[in-house]
């Protein structure tokens, strides 16, 4: 049987969090493959196997060195283990084999002057110098606590805007330079922010769509140690127990990686260059010298490193200063709930330990959309404060409630319609240059139609600073703020590894009990490409026959294979194949 399908049956036997942590250390898209055995080929191509490569140890390193000789030790077995739940070694029985993918890469990056240098090396402290963890602690904390800012701010955005995906599984350039303005940081950082929030299950992928996922109403209940702890459990997760044996004493986390693992400068997709860079963003991390915490977070003590952690996060200070120019200042940060209330009516200038917000028409339209009154904004603002509001500040409450809800959309059997009292404004959109790709057409001296869901067409307008609103067949606002039902449909529907995962297995399910038509040739095409042997089931007047054989050929309608055991050729209308088993 080739390696493809081998890998594949391998994987298919493979529990959950196995697969999870394959895709997660291999930085695989899983919401691009079909099956199994979509997944063990993307596995195996060079490209994948170079990541793979690149992030071993020193010691797998050696062990896999010793494989291709044939010279294996039982001190290698443990590194054995890890390389065959990299899929990089095949275990068969208490046998290893290695894959004939993974030698041809191992050998074009292993030269055989490192691997005399790995066998004679020594074991030595990588730093004689131990940290100084007065200086690196709070810097550590800081970077967490900026992280844990920063994602919340992402996913506030996530729930206030549209962000489409772009390729497979990426974010817009702008979305990305919206988001690091707001940071004051570079638009890497807030790309690796995405992928640190995905992992962590904080967003999904949901019909083209960023949105918030699973472990989001979990965010927004904890305080900021226990977020970072979230964060840390699964940045251990995709290390993997016996990496973090080998790191947990470590005082220099790149100089341990460069130690430890020989490989993990080949190439920007290493798994272990990967976790270095998210390390420095959750603050086990600074300038790459550990943090106290490291050595718990290592040993998965969380208790004690979220406790460590929790002593150099900045304080909470509920207060904000409010200017005559519409901005908002806190000395500090705010506690969860006041974020997310003054989120609800201020627009995000800069985030730190002391932030900036800015008031505005549209973002107390959108107060106003969730259920927030005029009163309930000026008490929030004065108790924060402790003043009274500033002239302007007044002003612009008033003029926003009173001229709340004056553009209406609605879906009206297959088009969306915008509603106003004012005609002038119906005149000003259709004359909107930055909005005509929505193609409005007049109806009424009043209403305008288009074509495109109500949805898209609420972010756009909002996009473009119109502040509509949305209301359903009962005249009821929608809006996704706290929305629990479109939650819990995103988390039943999402692109997650968990639900890619599950698709999986249900169509090896469906393949074994009641495959469809396009299964089966799929099926013949994989055992045809790959040299594989099949059992097939026809069906002919209710008489079922089973057949092992080695395709050769499928074409019109017709699969051809040699039948080792008849020792014949035989040809089979795919019309009455029934049934189709690999290997």
């Amino acid at each position: 049987m080739s390696e493809v399908l081998e890998v594949a049956k391998t994987l298919s036997h493979s529990s959950d969090s196995e697969l999870e942590r394959i895709i997660g250390i291999r930085l695989m898209p899983s919401a691009t493959f079909k099956d199994f055995f979509d997944f063990a080929s993307a596995l195996l191509k060079p490209q994948n196997m170079k990541g793979a490569v690149a992030g071993l140890t020193a010691n797998q390193i050696i062990a896999f060195s010793n494989l291709l000789a044939d010279s294996s030790t039982t001190k290698d077995k443990a590194s054995l283990e890890v390389l065959a739940k990299l899929f990089l070694v095949q275990k068969t029985g208490k046998k290893y084999f290695p894959l004939e993918s993974a030698k041809n890469i191992f050998k074009a990056l292993v030269s055989q002057n490192l691997i005399e240098r790995l066998q004679v090396r020594q074991e030595k402290a990588l730093s004689d110098k131990p940290n100084d963890y007065s200086l690196i602690d709070p810097l550590a904390g800081i970077g967490a606590f900026e992280t844990v800012q920063a994602l919340t701010e992402l996913l506030i955005e996530l729930e206030q805007r549209f962000v489409p995906e772009v390729g497979r599984g990426g974010v817009g350039l702008a979305e990305l330079k919206r988001l690091s303005g707001f940071l004051g940081r570079e638009v890497d950082y807030a790309r690796r922010l995405y992928s640190l929030a995905q992992i962590s299950g904080l967003v999904v992928l949901y019909q083209k769509r960023w949105r918030v996922g699973k472990n989001y109403q979990i965010w927004l209940d904890s305080d900021s140690a226990t977020r970072w702890q979230l964060l840390a459990e699964n940045w251990l997760r995709l290390l993997g127990p016996e990496y973090a044996a080998d790191l947990a004493n470590e005082t220099n986390l790149q100089e341990a990686v460069a130690e430890n693992f020989p490989l993990s400068n080949e190439g920007i997709a290493s798994h272990m260059t990967n976790l270095i860079n998210l390390a420095e963003l959750i603050g086990l991390t600074a300038a790459n010298r550990t943090a106290s915490w490291f050595q718990a977070t290592m040993q998965a003590d969380f208790k004690a490193a979220k406790s460590a952690i929790a002593m150099q996060l900045p304080k909470i200070q509920n207060k904000l200063i409010v200017q005559a120019d519409l901005t908002l200042i806190s000395t500090g940060p705010l506690d969860t709930q006041t974020e997310l209330l003054v989120r609800r009516f201020a627009e995000i200038e800069r985030i730190g330990v002391a932030s900036s917000y800015r008031i505005n028409p549209m973002s107390l339209s959108y107060a106003m959309e969730t259920g927030l009154t005029e009163t309930a904004i000026r008490e929030t603002l004065k108790k924060l404060s402790e003043k009274e509001l500033p002239q302007p500040v007044d002003y612009l409450l008033r003029e926003s409630a009173n001229r709340f809800g004056r553009l209406v959309l609605r879906r009206i059997e297959d088009k969306t319609v915008l509603e106003t009292k004012e005609a002038i404004l119906i005149t000003s959109i259709l004359n909107d240059s930055e909005i005509k790709a929505l193609g409005f057409e007049k109806t009424s001296e009043t209403t305008i139609a288009t074509r495109f869901d109500l949805e898209l067409v609420y972010y756009q307008m909002r996009e473009n600073r119109y502040a509509v609103i949305a209301l359903d067949e009962n005249d009821q606002i929608i809006t996704a703020w706290g929305d629990n039902q479109a939650l819990t449909e995103v988390k039943a529907q999402a692109h997650t590894v968990q639900a890619d995962i599950q698709r999986w297995r249900e169509h090896e399910k469906r393949l074994g009990e009641n495959p469809m038509g396009e299964d089966i040739l799929r099926s013949l095409e994989l055992a045809i490409k790959n040299k594989a042997t099949v059992k097939v089931i026809i069906e002919d007047k209710k008489i079922r026959k089973e057949f092992n054989l080695a395709p050769t050929g499928l074409a019109n309608g017709r699969l051809r294979g040699k039948d080792k055991q008849a020792d014949c050729e035989r040809v089979l209308p795919v019309a009455n194949i029934v049934s189709v088993v690999l290997g």
